[in-house]
């Protein structure tokens, strides 16, 4: 099984940055580097995995998630979900749900008028800034896409505080990522695509 594995920074995956394919931060990063990797690797078969952190309204921080639908929007919402696919082994199962928010900017009160953030947390439950446009990338192309996330805030934080918490963090994510990558081998053996 090949797989590719994307996170936006180094220090949302910890000890498996040597596997992962780094998107840096924002949609239109995302969308290059996916837009690269996916001409690079056309035709193959590939399951992308999308790992790292989330503010979330609603959810305890450290909670790791498998994100079922993806909205993508900046001042207005896309109408039309992006539903991911997922991985059908035991680490995968159990894990709370969620919708994620993806947007080109740090979702906090700093950012969007207090309406705003309220229609958006009712419309979902996370928020990052890379996974609607790897998600479009990656779809163009006919590829599974997977996303296990984990909560770094709970929209309370600016981004310097985002940076301390997402290295402890990272390590959680990591146990996580070893126990679904340890049980998909067992079937296959799996190989990281660059």
């Amino acid at each position: 099984m090949k797989i590719a594995l994307f996170a936006a920074v180094p220090e949302e995956v910890g000890s498996w940055a040597d596997h992962v394919n780094f998107t840096g931060i924002g949609r239109e990063n995302a969308t290059r580097t996916a837009l690269s990797f996916m001409r690079r690797h056309a035709g193959e078969k590939i399951t992308v995995v999308n790992f790292g952190t989330v503010g979330a309204h609603h959810l305890p921080v450290g909670t790791v998630l498998s994100i079922n639908e993806i909205t993508s929007a900046g001042r207005i919402f896309d109408p039309n979900p992006m539903l991911t696919d997922h991985f059908s082994v035991p680490a995968a199962q159990g894990l709370p749900t969620a919708t994620l928010f993806s947007s080109d900017s740090f979702v906090s009160p700093s950012v969007y008028t207090a309406d705003y953030l309220q229609r958006i947390q009712q419309q979902a439950d996370c928020f990052d800034m890379e996974s609607s446009a790897l998600y479009t990338v990656v779809k163009q192309f006919d590829v599974p896409y997977v996303s296990f996330k984990i909560v770094s805030d709970n929209l309370d934080v600016d981004i310097d505080e985002w940076h301390r918490r997402v290295v402890e963090l990272s390590k959680s994510l990591c146990v996580f990522m070893e126990k679904l990558i340890g049980e998909l081998s067992e079937n296959e053996p799996v190989e990281f695509i660059k």
